[in-house]
């Protein structure tokens, strides 16, 4: 095999063929993470060299409640590693039992206030813990509607996702059927060996961990939400909005109940629960600094620092 970039500067392993043969299209889900970042350019790499004529396909799909940074990263990466990246956001039809089609925007007019995630939550209500379903309405099903518009049937291609090996337990249970491979978890990569990869690269993703993918997700531990309210208030204006414009979204339930108010984070808090307990004293998250684990503070959802497709399915 042609030594790759990763082998001559950082000795990181090169890309390793996961344990069941690829079908004959890739689909590079590109998330905006650091380690998504790095897993594109390892599979560029590799199929440039060695499988010059198989099929792929670079999207990311942008909910509007990125980091800017985030989308300034995906812009570069496309840009240094001539990834074609096709952006996309949901379309939602309300009024009509209709699925999450597509639209694909660019860098300069991708939306950057929320638009396409409030338009999820007022067709299907406020996400959280019991209603798990952004991640696949702003970002699985879109990528499977724009795949299907291109002639792309679900059987004949792989899809590529960002997990490390030492994050395994993320790794969805329906992988296999649904022809998800995870070539940096394959390769044995972790976080220590994507941090070295990416401090010897001209750029990087300049944002704190705490900070990453939508800001304020609800999947974030309480320490990383309390440290982002008492840093950046503002970035729950947009929770708060939806937990008193939409509180009832999400049609009729099946039991014929009526609906129950949703808020967004865990143990029924609400944006406004969470910046009030930000003027309680308690230890901010930091990257750079051990703090002994909380279960009431640490406990958080993988997705909340990398928003891959598949993850966090429990």
């Amino acid at each position: 095999m042609t030594t790759t970039l990763f082998d001559l500067f950082t000795n990181t392993p090169a890309f390793v063929p996961p344990r069941l043969p690829l079908r004959e299209k890739i689909a590079i889900s590109f998330s905006g993470g650091a380690t998504s970042g790095f897993m594109l350019k390892m599979l560029l790499d590799h199929f440039r060299t060695h499988e010059p004529d198989r099929e792929i396909a670079v999207t990311f799909c942008n909910t509007g409640l990125e980091h800017p940074r985030t989308l300034d990263f995906v812009n570069q990466c496309d840009k240094e590693f001539r990834a074609d990246v096709v952006w996309l956001e949901a379309v939602v039809t309300h009024g009509q039992r209709v699925g999450i089609r597509h639209k694909i925007v660019t860098y300069e007019t991708a939306s950057r206030n929320g638009e396409p995630f409030e338009e999820a939550i007022k067709k299907y209500g406020i996400f959280n813990t019991m209603y798990k379903q952004c991640n696949s309405r702003l970002k699985t099903e879109v990528m499977d509607d724009y795949r299907a518009s291109i002639g792309w049937h679900p059987d004949d291609y792989s899809t590529a996702v960002g997990i490390r090996a030492d994050e395994i337990d993320r790794v969805s249970a329906k992988a296999m059927a649904k022809g998800i491979f995870y070539p940096c978890a394959d390769a044995g990569i972790t976080k220590a060996d994507v941090k070295a990869w990416w401090r010897q690269q001209t750029f990087w993703l300049d944002v704190p961990e705490h900070l990453g993918n939508c800001v304020s997700c609800w999947k974030k531990s309480l320490r990383k939400l309390l440290t982002i309210a008492k840093e950046t208030p503002e970035a729950f204006d947009f929770m708060d909005r939806m937990e008193k414009t939409y509180p009832l979204a999400g049609g009729e339930r099946r039991d014929g109940q009526p609906r129950q108010p949703r808020t967004f984070f865990r143990e029924n808090r609400s944006a406004q629960d969470i910046l009030r307990m930000a003027q309680e004293p308690f230890e901010p998250f930091s990257d750079d600094k051990f703090i002994p684990y909380n279960a009431d503070l640490d406990v958080g959802g993988g997705c909340g620092d990398s928003c891959e497709i598949g993850a966090d399915e429990d």
